[in-house]
């Protein structure tokens, strides 16, 4: 995929274009780069799914040639303007907004699986007790095409994301 091909896809999905004016990296236990490639910053776009997520696409590319080494994907909670950020939610809002991204996190993964083949390293804390987790399973293809998803949690403070990286080595 080129730059102009991920500014059209994104555009038909009637995304923003959010891009930065200054550098944005992306990080090595994310993405490899085994081949040392210098990534400009990235086209960036956003767009609500679903009313329920705020979506953020970061496509990394080489500025040469404009082809795209690493898409990664960012699924927040909607933010509400007209909502206080400070105001409670109610038990019924919180496991309405938990089951989401759970429901989100999980079709991500069959998807991936489905595509990708069988997971090569899970590791899955939510049930752990703790009030911080991170959930993480990747997938290293023979073909080349990999992907890392990821969902954080935070009990205490009612906080989830979701992040995908997918790359091609």
């Amino acid at each position: 995929m080129t730059v102009p091909e991920a500014i059209e896809y994104e555009k038909g999905k009637g995304s923003i274009d959010v891009t930065p004016n200054h550098l944005i990296k992306v990080r090595e236990s994310i993405y490899p780069n085994k081949k040392g490639f210098e990534l400009a910053t990235p086209v960036t776009f956003t767009r609500t799914e679903k009313q329920v997520f705020d979506l953020e696409a970061e496509y990394f590319y080489v500025p040469q040639d404009s082809l795209v080494k690493v898409i990664l994907y960012e699924w927040s909670q909607q933010t509400n303007s007209n909502q206080n950020l400070l105001e409670e939610k109610s038990e019924k809002e919180l496991d309405k907004m938990y089951t989401a991204f759970q429901k989100k996190f999980e079709y991500l993964r069959k998807e991936l699986t489905k595509r990708l083949g069988e997971p090569t390293q899970i590791e899955i804390n939510l049930n752990s007790g703790q009030p911080n987790y991170r959930d993480g399973i990747k997938w290293l293809n023979n073909n080349g095409l990999n992907a890392y998803l990821f969902m954080f949690g935070n009990n205490q403070n009612e906080y989830r994301q979701i992040r995908l990286a997918i790359y091609k080595e």
